[in-house]
């Protein structure tokens, strides 16, 4: 495929298999947006393998391998990648299993950037397909069905692989292509970025609660049910166990959420005023998070289409500020009240 249609049809495929994202790479810088696109494909094709339910372990490890072998490589193996998905993708109409067939187009895009930016990418995708590798081992073993996560530190080991990592790589790509990145700026925002990524990971998490329920996976820390009394994944979700210690148990998640937010607000806030696409691009999920945890906490869903406009509309006018950053995130403590 020519380099031209190959492009038009990575920006196509991110508009179908994320709405959210393709809204935000947009507001990026032309020296960012392709690479940044790029490599949200790759972790989409990544996430994609890992999904599967038809999939044993073993096999999604073996993908998850030959997928970061071809990334790493810059295009090497991708026909050994691609004939080596399930054969239910052939016919597969779902855009994400489309993308993973159609790694022969996208992967040998990154060649065209430097070695600082497809090396930044390269990392990030190598260490996000060895640490869903191991959790789809971890899953294939499950306890009466479920999948559970044990322990606060086992939380933030999932989290870090699916979103830790991302804040990591993103950091990278600003600190190459930006100006008036000097070492004390990078510094910070490197102590900050995993923490910036651990944020909208945790607000998804808890978005996702009773829907991850419904096919046995729960990511509320059995550390934190034990502590109220709560003995079992099966005791948390049942209609019998008091609302009130359900509440206290996802209290200790959404505190969770929202020190990670604090540290997405200092993140942002430590980007470079005039730098105002990539504030702009962490700062609308970032707000959006923050307020889908209020909305949650006072029993709602998730925020409006409405909303998220208001968002887009205000970061636009004010996002510049630090002042103004600081309080909209104050707007957001939320005392929480999720119905389980």
């Amino acid at each position: 495929m020519q380099r031209e249609n190959a492009w038009k049809y990575a920006e196509e495929t991110l508009d179908k298999v994320s709405r959210t994202f393709a809204l935000n790479i947009k507001v990026l810088g032309k020296n960012l947006r392709k690479p940044v696109l790029l490599a949200y494909l790759y972790m989409r094709m990544a996430d994609t393998i890992e999904d599967e339910p038809d999939l044993s372990a073993k096999e999604k490890v073996s993908l998850l391998r030959k997928f970061s072998q071809a990334v790493n490589f810059g295009g090497e193996n991708i026909d050994e990648f691609v004939k080596a998905l399930p054969q239910s993708w052939e016919n597969s109409e779902k855009a994400d299993c489309i993308l993973c067939r159609n790694a022969t187009v996208v992967i040998p895009l990154l060649r065209e950037y430097s070695e600082p930016f497809a090396n930044a990418v390269k990392k990030s995708v190598e260490e996000m397909c060895k640490g869903m590798a191991e959790f789809s081992e971890l899953q294939e073993i499950r306890t009466d069905g479920w999948f559970t996560i044990e322990s606060e530190a086992d939380l933030d080991r999932y989290c870090y692989f699916v979103a830790g990592l991302v804040g990591n790589m993103l950091t990278e790509l600003f600190c190459i292509s930006g100006r008036n990145f000097n070492e004390k700026r990078k510094k910070k925002l490197r102590e900050l970025s995993v923490s910036f990524g651990l944020a909208l990971q945790l607000v998804n998490i808890i978005k996702d609660i009773q829907e991850d329920s419904s096919r046995k996976v729960c990511f509320v820390p059995m550390e934190f049910c034990r502590k109220y009394g709560i003995n079992s994944v099966q005791e948390f979700f049942s209609p019998e166990t008091p609302q009130e210690k359900k509440n206290s148990v996802i209290g200790e998640l959404t505190g969770k959420a929202k020190k990670h937010l604090q540290d997405a607000k200092n993140y942002i806030k430590n980007l470079p005023r005039f730098e105002y696409r990539m504030r702009l691009f962490c700062l609308w999920p970032s707000l959006m998070a923050a307020d889908n945890l209020r909305v949650i906490g006072e029993g709602g869903n998730k925020i409006t289409r409405e909303t998220v406009k208001k968002i887009i509309r205000r970061s636009t006018i004010f996002g510049w500020s630090n002042s103004w950053i600081e309080r909209e995130f104050s707007k957001f403590l939320p005392c929480f009240a999720l119905q389980l």
